[in-house]
């Protein structure tokens, strides 16, 4: 990558080279009294206008009036009335999740993968093209050309486009790396890059709201990692923690890292797919029993070294762990209590930290880059 992110965090890209479209941020409330009604309603929906009235000690006129902008602007929607109980069914509200969606994009090596989410999270679309990424200006092009073309469907669709999230890769060796700014300039504005595993830890994070803190680990063909701090993600390097000193050479330039011991080279045999290991195993095959109880071993001695500076959570994603079993996920957990820690728990915190299984989806990445678009504009509201 020619020009490094300036922070493990989002980072918005402004495109002067295109035509941008209309700032969907524009037709956001603007009086302090829709916004609180706005908030209301994202985390308790549906409401009828008396349930706002009284949640937030407004009189009825002025609730009707929010709700009526609300409603204009499209960002509140009716819902299906209350049963009546003697009168008139009253009309219930709801934040309108439809009233935007944002894309995420992540770039492999033979496909690029654009997802849409709306504003609660769901996944909306998606669209997947064949192509072979390269370091030239005509796959920047075309990438670029792909993004757009998702986003105009969108739109065709009566989807109104926030912005496109890009992930990013942080391997070390990213020499032959893609200009991904390149790729961005080519895209209609708004553009935000998310490097890629803490694209994994939003998407995480997104789905289990109260990992405040944690550590995530992506288990595959490299492994990354990704700490979240009081729910924001920060880019991690846990992968090149030293194991073994002296060990077999790591790509960072260092040897024995948990890079090494723990990538899904150290399970399958060459040529063998990480389902045909795990098929082999469930049968019992003696090498394959040795090779998965050695990666155990080394991830467990990673997970114990993480919880003597940080007494968190850890997730596992990524391919490896959507094949770990509960009694795998257990021995972690064992090897982990079984060596002291350093780390102070915390008074009111019941039991030690916990290894968790993470939602493994295949392009986890890419959800995740559109969630920073949603958490960012829901930011903007302060509903989040």
């Amino acid at each position: 990558m020619t020009s490094p992110l300036p922070s493990p965090n989002t980072t918005p890209l402004p495109s002067p080279n295109m035509t941008s479209p209309t700032n969907p941020n524009t037709a956001a409330p603007a009086s302090h009294t829709q916004l609180r009604v706005l908030r209301q309603l994202y985390t308790h929906s549906p409401l009828t206008k008396q349930d706002i009235a009284t949640q937030l000690g407004l009189s009825l006129p002025t609730v009707t009036a929010a709700l009526r902008a609300l409603e204009h602007n499209g960002t509140v929607a009716r819902t299906n009335p209350r049963a009546s109980t003697g009168g008139r069914r009253p009309a219930t509200y709801s934040f309108n999740m439809r009233r935007h969606v944002a894309l995420g994009v992540t770039i492999r090596s033979t496909e690029i993968v654009c997802i849409a989410v709306d504003l609660s999270g769901a996944i909306v679309d998606q669209r997947h093209t064949t192509i072979a990424a390269r370091a030239e200006a005509i796959f920047y092009q075309r990438a670029a050309h792909i993004i757009e073309d998702f986003a105009h469907s969108l739109s065709a669709n009566g989807l109104t486009p926030l912005g496109t999230g890009l992930t990013v890769p942080a391997h070390v060796n990213a020499a032959n790396s893609l200009d991904y700014e390149r790729i961005g300039a080519n895209i209609a504005p708004p553009v935000t890059f998310t490097e890629r595993y803490c694209a994994y830890a939003l998407a995480e994070h997104w789905a289990r709201p109260h990992l405040h803190d944690a550590v995530c680990l992506f288990l595959g063909n490299h492994i990354g990692s990704a700490v979240i701090v009081n729910g924001t993600p920060h880019t991690g390097a846990i992968e090149h923690m030293q194991l073994v000193p002296g060990g077999p050479q790591c790509e960072c330039g260092s040897t024995g890292c948990l890079n090494v011991y723990c990538a899904s080279n150290r399970l399958a045999e060459e040529g063998e797919s990480l389902p045909g290991f795990f098929g082999v195993l469930e049968q019992g095959e003696i090498h394959h029993r040795e090779r998965m109880r050695a990666w155990l071993q080394s991830l467990g001695h990673a997970i114990a070294n993480v919880h003597t500076v940080f007494d968190a959570d850890v997730v596992l994603c990524g391919p490896i762990a959507g094949y770990l079993d509960d009694a795998e996920i257990a021995q972690l957990q064992q090897m982990s209590a079984a060596r002291p820690t350093a780390a102070r728990r915390i008074p009111d915190y019941s039991g030690s930290p916990r290894i968790i299984r993470g939602l493994c989806d295949k392009y986890q990445d890419a959800t995740g880059a559109a969630l920073a678009v949603v958490k960012a504009h829901l930011a903007s509201l302060g509903c989040v």
